[in-house]
């Protein structure tokens, strides 16, 4: 298992499809804010819009783009048209996949779209890490794979036959994966957790942690790791990371621990120790400044969740 394989795991990513927009302009549709733990993505099948944000250039989206908001920024997606265009009411039917939302009646319209969610982990360190917008194109000769998948997506979702829903929702899971490993390929540079992983002597070193986060780990035991002297280590770890080696450790340790309180009937003693402290007591605080709850109530809303 590779370290993005790991860190996707870690943030417990499922996905959802939930709508198929078939809409006409002039129009403008709003987006509040996600909820914590949720981003959003939008899948251009045909057609053009704008991606409108406070603070921000538009964002341009043609056929072929997926646009995914890691933070589920509030938007509103702008689509163009003639300002005498008499446009129908907006509608909404559940066709047995997804909710198809339309305003164009018989005709035939301006914008296709696939809107959906993807669901993580509280402070998933893979979702801390993206930017806050991830810009890539299914029609992209790098990324071959993903004509196909969108295409599978679309096609259940028009077609809704038996099981759809669900194929439509591991085919969204699915999405986070290769959309994210798209736009990987097109970065000439990264930055935190993503340029590491890129290195392959630094990725050796936050490999280990990943696996190994109760080892006594020191800044030369990672530069062990990733083969470098401690003084190498550190200036090639600050070139590609704001966050010093030992910090982020903390955060992949808090980020298994919440996994394993959530997942698993294990003690806060034994989570503690399998995450590398050796005091309940300095976990739980370490924990609480993290997620804002002890472990104990931690696990206890995450069940009630």
């Amino acid at each position: 298992m590779d370290a993005l394989d790991r860190l996707i795991q870690l943030a417990h990513l499922s996905g959802a499809l939930d709508l198929r927009c078939l809409l006409s302009g002039p129009l403008e549709v709003d987006h509040a804010p996600a909820p914590a733990g949720e981003a959003v993505y939008h899948v251009v099948l045909s057609g053009a819009c704008r991606v409108l944000r406070e603070g921000h250039a538009p964002i341009v989206l043609k056929a072929g783009d997926i646009l995914f908001l890691p933070r589920g920024d509030a938007h509103v997606l702008s689509i163009d048209g003639d300002a005498d265009s008499r446009l129908d009411a907006m509608q909404a039917r559940d066709n047995g996949a997804v909710i198809v939302r339309s305003n164009c009646g018989e005709q035939a319209p301006a914008l296709d779209l696939l809107c959906g969610r993807f669901l993580y982990a509280p402070r998933a360190l893979l979702i801390d890490v993206l930017p806050d917008v991830v810009h890539v194109s299914f029609t992209s000769a790098s990324a071959p794979y993903l004509a196909p998948l969108v295409g599978g997506m679309r096609r259940e979702a028009e077609e809704a036959q038996l099981g759809a829903p669900s194929i439509v929702a591991a085919l969204s899971t699915a999405l986070f994966t290769m959309l994210l490993r798209a736009w990987l390929a097109g970065q000439p540079t990264l930055a935190g957790v993503l340029g590491l992983l890129a290195n392959r002597r630094l990725g050796a070193s936050v490999i280990a942690m990943l696996e190994r986060p109760a080892e006594p780990w020191t800044v030369e035991m990672l530069a062990k790791e990733a083969a470098m002297s401690r003084a190498t280590f550190m200036r090639a770890f600050s070139a590609h990371s704001e966050t010093p080696p030992l910090a982020l450790l903390s955060h992949v340790r808090m980020q298994l621990a919440s996994s394993m309180l959530a997942r698993t009937t294990k003690s806060i003693a034994d989570v503690a120790a399998d995450v590398g402290y050796q005091s309940e007591a300095a976990f739980s605080k370490r924990f609480k400044e993290v997620y804002g709850v002890a472990p104990g109530r931690y696990r206890v809303e995450g069940a009630a969740g």
